[in-house]
């Protein structure tokens, strides 16, 4: 008698992305507030937040306040789900200043914050172009800038990369 085995999928040692490095943005026109991250295809990335607010002052900072947060952190255990979106387990991640800290520069306060879109979870999903829009989290597709482009008519598929965090459905969005 013979006997059969299964294999385990062999793991991903690279995300499928456009370029070595790529930049997704999580952003609101609204608030002006965004966070930045240059994601490796081997998982690595740098990010930044930023939020001005110009109008809260005081003593020593007559140019308002800014929130900042400078970070760096790895996705690791890559896993294809299907044939637009891949699995990634967040890792590692630290920071250039602790979360409160304060400093003032050319009289501006400056705070240190958290690494907005990524301090809570760490289950993400890279989703691909063309993914269906049925598929992904309308929560997630609130923060796709181009989602309700005027001049087109409505969108069935994502036109970019995009990466979920499972736990906020917060999207990060490679705008080219």
């Amino acid at each position: 008698p013979t006997e059969s085995s299964t294999t385990a999928p062999a793991e991903l040692t690279e995300l499928p992305l456009p370029s070595e490095t790529v930049e997704f943005s999580f952003l609101s026109g609204a608030g002006g507030w965004w966070t930045s991250l240059i994601l490796h295809t081997n998982g690595s990335f740098v990010g930044s937040f930023h939020d001005s607010e110009m109008g809260d002052i005081g003593e020593g900072y007559p140019h308002g306040s800014v929130y900042v947060c400078n970070f760096s952190g790895r996705f690791i255990a890559f896993e294809q789900i299907n044939d637009y979106a891949y699995k990634m387990t967040l890792t590692d991640v630290s920071t250039e200043h602790q979360t409160g800290e304060e400093w003032i520069e050319d009289d501006i306060r400056y705070v240190a914050y958290d690494p907005y879109g990524i301090e809570e979870g760490t289950e993400f999903i890279l989703y691909l172009p063309d993914t269906p829009l049925s598929e992904v989290p309308e929560e997630f597709l609130i923060w796709w800038p181009y989602r309700y482009d005027q001049s087109s008519e409505p969108k069935e598929n994502l036109s970019c990369y995009g990466i979920l965090n499972v736990a906020t459905n917060y999207g990060f969005f490679y705008l080219e």
